[in-house]
């Protein structure tokens, strides 16, 4: 029998990922302190304490996205280096000047907490029921001067082997671009968010200074 170089490469499933994400995000006011395990944003299917799947405190779920799914960047600005009169390429060329990382999805839960989310609104109000209205909530939309900072996590889980792994990230801020929501009769009203995802420049390099990835398993 042929045997070809692609027959030599070794497939294991159990280190190949498939699987809608998870999108969650930090109460500021409730959670401060970065996560050191994977059980410190969510619990697995078997978890040592605590329901499965349940979120640690001061996570908020952000519900369900559409098809697309949820998109996390990472790029890096490459440096064109130092011209050299001596030298036919350039003196470090190619290396890092700027690291940037991104997150973008669609959320299907457009609640006013989501929009004030990813459109930076600002006082959620309810206001009761009387003679002349039925109760309701609102929220303000201004123009603030800055972002609410937050963490955020990623969370996939493999349909086969059922493995997870969960992408967290130390500083997210709405990156509010041109968010649309459209209404329309045929499709469901989705709510476009991108956050930015930034460095913290006090953590040490080797620690996660944009954030950490969580992986069940030890191999």
């Amino acid at each position: 029998m042929t045997e070809y170089m692609i027959d030599s490469i070794t497939v294991d499933r159990n280190k190949i990922y498939q699987g809608s994400g998870r999108l969650v995000v930090s109460d500021p006011a409730v959670l401060t302190s970065f996560p050191g395990v994977l059980e410190s944003v969510m619990n697995g299917a078997s978890p040592v304490t605590g329901s499965a799947y349940a979120l640690a405190s001061g996570w908020i779920d952000l519900g369900p996205t559409t098809e697309d799914g949820i998109t996390l960047s990472r790029e890096a600005e490459l440096s064109e280096g130092i011209a050299l009169d001596q030298r036919k390429t350039n003196l470090s060329e190619g290396e890092p000047d700027k690291w940037s990382m991104g997150l973008e999805t669609t959320l299907l839960h457009t609640t006013l907490e989501n929009i004030q989310k990813a459109w930076q609104g600002s006082s959620l109000r309810s206001i009761n029921a009387s003679a002349s209205n039925v109760a309701q909530r609102s929220l303000s939309l201004d123009a603030p001067p800055s972002f609410t900072e937050r963490m955020l996590a990623l969370i996939q889980e493999d349909p086969v082997s059922g493995n997870l792994r969960a992408f967290v990230f130390r500083k997210a801020k709405p990156k509010v671009d041109g968010s649309e929501i459209n209404a329309q009769k045929n499709e469901a009203s989705g709510l476009p968010v991108s956050f930015t995802l930034n460095a913290d420049t006090a953590i040490a390099d080797g620690y996660g200074q944009f954030g950490m990835i969580f992986e069940e398993g030890n191999v």
